[in-house]
């Protein structure tokens, strides 16, 4: 019986998206995947150093182990990387009760508003908030390109099978509208108005209180959802209010483009990977002085153990 999960992947020493093909390209597996293993996608996030799902399958861990095994196949290739991607460990999460799952998607939709990645959940590009009531809220929906399935084709892994139904945009990724179940997620809101409001309201007690109507078990979290502790989860808490969002602010994927675009052709080489211990440094001193790139980003973005200044 299909039950919903919440899953995450983690990877903190190094980004899991490099560029705009690396995104696509784990929307396209998470969608080949769900389709293999029989498994439906209600929503998702991806931040540079992690991944939210929410799943209704039977399969959890056979499903994630797939969708993380093709994505570093897919990366190690493309970087000239080697090795397990990211953490050791999948994190897995039951999800039982009307209230608990709403707060689960709520969660997982207001991601980027959390990390300080965008000003309002709405903000954020890279999940599945802008889906769900897209045409009553007056959101843009992506468009299909009129691609035949051998075109589709070749934005995939070799002998990739999908349904019909499945459709692309022009930038070769698969659209959210077409394989994941944005109708299921969108039951648990009921309405528009209160999609909206789920997207804009601060966390707080209440959330906790409603979730005890369900009686099955313990409340969600935002530490729990993103095993944080509590000075990581205040400061997501006080990234709710937009404030604090600054737009100058260099995103992993801009420091990213940064390293990959300008930097490293001046090295002769073409990956963050191929260079020497002693070439990233200087690289580190180069972001940290003329960027003003916290330590933290500087070491996830370049691959490295430490930062000399």
């Amino acid at each position: 019986m299909k039950e919903s999960f919440h899953i995450c992947f983690t990877s903190h020493d190094e980004v899991m998206f490099r560029d705009e093909e690396d995104h696509g390209m784990f929307v396209n597996l998470m969608a080949l995947r769900g389709y293999a293993h029989d498994t439906e996608i209600l929503v998702d996030a991806e931040m540079s150093t992690h991944a939210h799902l929410n799943v209704f399958t039977d399969a959890p861990v056979w499903f994630s182990g797939r969708l993380r095994l093709s994505y570093t196949k897919y990366f190690n290739y493309k970087y000239g990387r080697k090795g397990r991607f990211g953490e050791k460990y999948t994190y897995f999460l039951k999800v039982n009760g009307f209230y608990h799952q709403m707060v689960v998607e709520n969660y997982i939709h207001r991601n980027g508003l959390h990390h300080g990645a965008s000003p309002t959940a709405f903000g954020y590009k890279y999940c599945a908030v802008r889906e769900l009531f897209a045409k009553d809220i007056g959101l843009s929906s992506e468009t299909a390109a009129s691609w035949t399935r051998e075109e589709m084709q070749s934005f995939l892994p070799r002998h990739a099978q999908f349904p019909d139904q499945y459709l692309m945009g022009p930038d070769g990724v698969f659209l959210r509208s077409s394989f994941m179940e944005i109708r299921r997620a969108e039951q648990f809101y009921g309405s528009p108005r209160n999609y909206l409001y789920q997207m804009n309201r601060l966390t707080d007690e209440s959330w906790i209180e409603e979730q005890a109507r369900d009686e099955t078990g313990s409340p969600i979290t935002l530490s729990m959802i993103e095993q944080a502790d509590e000075r990581t989860v205040a400061q997501m808490l006080n990234n709710e209010h937009g404030r604090s969002f600054n737009r100058n602010r260099l995103q992993d994927m801009d420091v990213c483009r940064l390293i990959d675009k300008d930097i490293l052709p001046g090295y002769g080489v073409t990956s963050v990977y191929q260079l020497t211990a002693t070439q990233k440094q200087r690289i580190a001193r180069q972001l940290y002085y003329e960027f003003h790139l916290t330590e933290s980003q500087i070491r996830r973005c370049l691959v490295i153990t430490g930062v000399s200044k």
